[in-house]
């Protein structure tokens, strides 16, 4: 994994969330941003060395107090990230962080990606 935005792994944990997800979840990570502090720690496990990652999904002010009210959000965008990172081998999800920040026009359509 590289450090920075990943709009990759956001959309890996989109379609982890599945179609029965959180709404709350799924509305988080359509509109938020994700960015990865690749490394953060490591260990060796059963199949050899992993990699665990500490992921920030930045999201507007509004939005975020609702996320973290919500504990069931919070597991499900945990889940589906923590899924999306260990799609590659050897990658683990450390810590998933929700935070907020003022947040330009964003958001996923089906046509496009990113708006």
């Amino acid at each position: 994994m590289r450090r920075g935005e990943d709009e990759g792994l956001r959309l890996l944990a989109i379609q982890s969330l599945g179609a029965h997800g959180s709404p709350l979840a799924r509305e988080a990570l359509e509109s938020g941003v994700m960015e990865v502090e690749p490394g953060v720690l490591a260990w060796t496990g059963s199949t050899g060395a992993v990699a665990g990652h500490l992921v920030v999904l930045w999201l507007d002010p509004e939005l975020c107090g609702r996320v973290n009210e919500a504990p069931s959000a919070v597991d499900a965008l945990t889940a589906a990230v923590a899924a999306a990172v260990a799609r590659v081998s050897g990658n683990a999800l450390a810590e998933l962080k929700i935070a907020a920040r003022a947040m330009t026009a964003s958001g996923s359509t089906p046509y496009r990606g990113r708006r």
